[in-house]
C-alpha cells in the first residue's frame, strides 16, 4: 500500500471541475466521547472495526488467546508487543517479534518503547490497528462491527451500513472539532453496457478489479473506502480539504481510465465520473454531504462522464 499525506497531493486536469454553490448535541457526544478510555481499532483485518480498549496499566498484543488483545493473525507472534500507560501516554513496545512492528509504516527495533499519538496506524503481521486516545468523539462511533456485517461481499470493502455509520461519526467530529472532512462518490460509466456485452461476471471483475486498484495505489490506511450499491462507491476523507479530495478523485479518475482491465484475453472499456463535496460549504447534516457530492456526480455524468466534478 502507498502511503499518502492527508494533501492526497497531485495536480488536477482540465477533466476537473467545480460549482459555486446542533451543536447542543454535539457537545453532549463529546461530554460522552470524554468517558471513553484510549482504544485501538482493527481497520484492516479481522474482526474489522473493532475495538480494543486499553483498561489496564500493560496489556500484551499476540496470538495466543491469552494475550490481553489477541488477534488471530498467522503473521502476528503469539507474544508480539505490549501497551503500557505512563500518566496520561500509552506506550508500545515490540516484544521481539517474528515480523516487527510499524508504526505509520516505520519499524520500530525490538524492545524499544514509543509513544502512541492520535490516529497512528500500528501495524502488526497483516493486522493494521488505529490508535485513538482517551476522549475522543471518533471512538464512539467506530465499536465492535463486525467484519461479515459491514462488508460487502464482493469486494471486500465496506458496505453501505457501515459507511453511513461511519459517515455520519465522521461528521459530527469535523463539524464538532472544526477541521477538514470530504467526500468521493463516484461510479462506473456505461457499466450496463459491460454486464450487458461480457456478462455478469466480467461485471463483477471489473468491481473487484476497480477496488484492488484504488485501495492498492491511491488511498491511505485510514480513509473509509466502501460500496455504496451497484457501481457506485463512495470514500471519506478525514482531515481532508476540498481541493485535496478534488485532486485524489483525479488521480483515481485517470488511474482507471488507463489501467488494462482484461477479462478472458479482453481488454474492457472502464471509464469513472467523480462527485467531491466537503464540510466546509455550510453544509449542516451528513446526508446533504452525500446528496452535494451525488449532486456533483450527477453533473460529471451530464457534463460527459469520465471526469471530476466539486461541489
Amino acid at each position: 500500500m502507498t502511503n499518502q499525506s492527508s494533501s492526497h497531493s497531485a495536480p488536477p486536469s482540465e477533466k476537473t471541475t467545480f460549482i459555486q454553490g446542533d451543536q447542543k448535541t454535539l457537545n453532549a457526544e463529546l461530554q460522552k466521547a470524554k468517558e471513553q478510555e484510549a482504544c485501538l481499532i482493527i481497520i484492516r483485518g479481522s474482526p474489522q472495526g473493532h475495538r480494543f480498549f486499553l483498561t489496564q496499566s500493560e496489556m500484551t498484543i499476540g496470538r495466543d488467546p491469552s494475550a490481553d488483545i489477541s488477534v488471530s493473525d498467522e503473521g502476528i507472534s503469539r507474544k508480539h508487543a505490549k501497551l503500557t500507560k505512563e500518566e496520561s501516554k500509552i506506550c508500545i513496545t515490540d516484544l521481539g517479534s517474528s515480523n516487527g512492528t510499524f508504526i505509520n509504516d516505520k519499524k520500530i527495533p525490538p524492545t524499544d518503547s514509543r509513544v502512541l499519538a492520535k490516529e497512528d496506524m500500528i501495524k502488526l503481521g497483516n493486522t493494521i490497528f488505529k490508535f485513538l486516545p482517551a476522549g475522543e468523539l471518533e471512538i464512539l462511533f467506530y465499536g465492535n462491527l463486525g467484519s461479515a456485517a459491514h462488508t460487502d461481499p464482493l469486494t471486500k470493502i465496506y458496505n453501505k451500513g457501515y459507511l453511513l455509520e461511519a459517515l455520519e461519526a465522521e461528521f459530527k467530529r469535523a463539524k464538532a472539532l472544526h477541521t477538514d472532512f470530504s467526500l468521493i462518490f463516484f461510479d462506473l460509466d456505461h457499466f450496463k453496457k459491460i454486464n450487458d456485452q461480457y456478462g455478469h461476471d466480467a461485471g463483477d471483475f471489473v468491481l473487484k478489479e476497480i477496488v484492488v486498484l484504488i485501495r492498492s495505489n491511491q488511498l491511505r490506511p485510514k480513509d473509509v473506502f466502501a460500496r455504496y450499491g451497484g457501481e457506485e462507491f463512495v470514500i471519506l476523507l478525514a482531515n481532508t480539504p476540498v481541493q485535496a479530495a478534488a485532486e485524489l478523485a483525479e488521480k483515481i479518475r485517470a488511474s482507471v481510465e488507463t489501467h488494462a482491465f482484461v477479462y478472458e484475453g479482453k481488454r474492457l472499456p472502464v471509464t469513472t465520473s467523480i462527485g467531491v463535496a466537503d464540510v466546509a460549504s455550510g453544509i449542516e447534516s451528513a446526508q446533504t454531504l452525500i446528496k452535494q457530492a451525488d449532486k456533483a456526480l450527477y453533473s460529471a455524468k451530464s457534463g460527459g462522464r469520465n471526469r471530476v466534478v466539486s461541489a
